[in-house]
């Protein structure tokens, strides 16, 4: 009998691959907070449209914040310029935040007994209100650039040293045993050990301070009005001229702005974290 020979299927060609492997992520990403928005938009307008007639300016509408505030180039300018001070007041602050925080975690981790000395400073510094000690601040330092920059680091520390402590604890103890049966110094084991395994909990703590620090720059211009004003200064300045349009221009600008700062860590981490950790991957 003669063989049959074999029959050679179709193979499907790549570019048959479905398109919604490209757009499920994109749909995961961007539907949620979308919805929530409408959601959050609606709320709104129902709770304009329920003040006396006399009282809605408090909440302007849609059209009012576009003619009166985003719709006007001196307006956008404005925003633009402020916006610009009050980013360079909370990415100051940062500079001084993250490394300090980065380092004291450190410290805390190696030596003990500095964790039980410092860390219920670190509660009480996070405990009292930053306003009660701005008077002192003043006092101290004067009204310049720096003060508002010593507001937003006190603002954003200490969720940074925290969270690194609590991931350099979690290290996987068989790592740390294979490094000493190796030799390691505690130095070698912190950089290619400790820090890679704390770096997702870290990032967790620089995110949390990164959206504090727009608000913490915004707060800080509050109580220092002397010279160059950001964000902070317009949202005074609106408030006491009745100008309720631009004031929600300037709120809406400031909330994108730490969403920005937010959206930055969370895209770093997951690109430094995308291959090895489960915290990256659950994200996708």
């Amino acid at each position: 009998m003669r063989a049959e020979k074999p029959k050679l299927e179709r193979q499907p060609a790549m570019s048959a691959v479905p398109r919604s492997g490209f757009f499920r992520p994109v749909l995961k990403a961007f539907v949620p907070p979308l919805v929530m928005g409408a959601l959050l938009f609606c709320v709104y307008v129902v709770v304009r449209d329920s003040l006396e007639p006399h009282r809605q300016f408090l909440m302007p509408s849609v059209s009012d914040l576009w003619t009166q505030a985003f719709g006007l180039p001196a307006v956008r300018e404005e925003l633009l310029t402020r916006s610009f001070t009050t980013m360079s007041i909370a990415l100051a602050g940062l500079g001084i935040s993250i490394p300090a925080g980065i380092f004291l975690g450190i410290v805390m981790f190696r030596f003990y007994v500095m964790e039980r000395a410092v860390f219920p400073y670190l509660v009480a510094l996070q405990s009292i209100p930053i306003m009660a000690i701005i008077p002192l601040i003043q006092s101290a330092l004067g009204f310049g650039f720096f003060p508002k920059v010593l507001i937003v680091a006190l603002f954003t520390f200490f969720a940074i040293p925290t969270t690194l402590l609590l991931g350099l604890k979690s290290v996987d103890r068989g790592i740390i045993d294979l490094f000493r049966l190796q030799g390691a110094s505690w130095f070698v084991m912190l950089c290619k050990a400790g820090l890679p395994s704390a770096a997702p909990a870290l990032f967790a703590g620089l995110r949390i301070s990164g959206s504090l620090a727009v608000i913490a720059a915004i707060v800080s211009e509050l109580f220092f009005l002397s010279g160059r004003g950001g964000l902070g200064q317009m949202l005074m300045n609106t408030k006491i001229d009745f100008k309720y349009e631009q004031m929600y221009a300037a709120l809406i600008v400031a909330s994108v702005l730490s969403i920005c700062v937010y959206v930055f860590f969370n895209w770093l981490g997951n690109r430094l974290f995308s291959q090895w950790h489960e915290s990256a991957r659950r994200n996708k």
